[in-house]
C-alpha cells in the first residue's frame, strides 16, 4: 500500500481543510470540504450516517482526498484510495478531529446520529512539489 511520502507529511500533519471526493449513485463526482485527521500514517475523517457522502461511500468506496497548502499551491497531494468504516460511538475519534482545528469537545449530534471513522486506504498517491 502506498504511503504518503516525506516530503508531504508536514503538510497532512496540519490542520487544513481538504476535499473529500466520492461517487454518486449516478456516477458523478461529488466534492465536499472536510476536516481530517492524519492519523497512524493514514488519511482519516469522520462521518454521520445520515450524511451523502456516507452513503456514497458505502455504496461506492472509491474516493478522493485532496489537500493544497493554502499557502503554496504549488503544492498538494492527491490519495485516490478506498474507504474502510469503523464506527465512533463514543465520538472520541471526531473529538480528536475537532480538538486538532480548535473545536473543543464532541459535536452536538442528535441521540439516534450515529457517527463512523473513515480511512482512506491509499491505491495511488500524487503529489506536487515539497520540503
Amino acid at each position: 500500500m502506498p504511503q504518503i511520502p516525506d516530503s508531504h507529511v508536514g503538510l497532512v500533519s496540519e490542520p487544513h481543510g481538504c476535499v473529500i471526493t466520492t461517487i454518486t449513485p449516478d456516477g458523478l463526482a461529488q466534492s465536499t470540504a472536510m476536516w481530517f485527521l492524519y492519523d497512524e500514517g493514514r488519511i482519516r475523517f469522520s462521518l454521520l450516517e445520515h450524511r451523502k457522502k456516507y452513503r456514497n461511500l458505502r455504496a461506492n468506496p472509491a474516493c478522493t482526498f485532496f489537500l493544497m497548502n493554502p499557502t503554496n499551491m504549488g503544492h498538494t497531494i492527491e490519495v485516490r484510495g478506498t474507504a474502510t468504516f469503523e464506527p465512533d460511538p463514543d465520538k472520541a475519534f471526531v473529538t480528536r478531529v475537532r480538538a486538532q482545528y480548535g473545536a473543543g469537545g464532541p459535536p452536538t449530534d442528535g441521540p439516534d446520529d450515529n457517527r463512523w471513522i473513515v480511512t482512506v486506504d491509499p491505491v495511488r498517491i500524487n503529489t506536487v512539489g515539497g520540503n
